[in-house]
């Protein structure tokens, strides 16, 4: 049943990604990168590759702290939800590192609901607009 619910929250992410409004090249292209780290995350997570899981946990946490992705992301309006991802994406990343597949799902699970928010704001935004 989790894994039905990280797969749906995936598709949201995906046909979320590019629907943010006043969305750069740039911006376009991490949110890519995010998603497609966060599928390995999954498939880390359901095969029990520990060592997929930390190599792709830490890749987001180095998204993350980018400036690409801050400069772009890390608005007044958006701060709370960056915040919010990157500090789920350390628990992720520190999980993983601890070899700890049970709290790394339940991190993976809030990482894809902090994805989905933050979209849903900008979609719920862009439609007021």
């Amino acid at each position: 049943m989790n894994l039905r619910i990280a797969l749906l929250w995936l598709g949201v992410l995906a046909f979320s990604t590019g629907v943010a409004h006043a969305q750069t090249p740039r911006t376009g292209k991490l949110m890519r990168e995010k998603l497609a780290h966060s599928q390995k995350i999954l498939e880390a997570l359901t095969t029990s590759n520990q060592d997929l899981l930390i190599r792709e946990a830490d890749a987001l946490s180095r998204i993350a702290a980018s400036p690409q992705w801050t400069a772009d992301l890390r608005t007044q309006e958006l701060r709370g939800y960056a915040e919010n991802f990157i500090k789920t994406v350390a628990d992720l990343a520190a999980a993983a590192r601890r070899r700890d597949l049970d709290a790394a799902a339940v991190h993976y699970n809030a990482l894809t609901t902090s994805c989905y928010q933050c979209h849903k704001h900008l979609k719920d935004v862009r439609i007021a607009r």
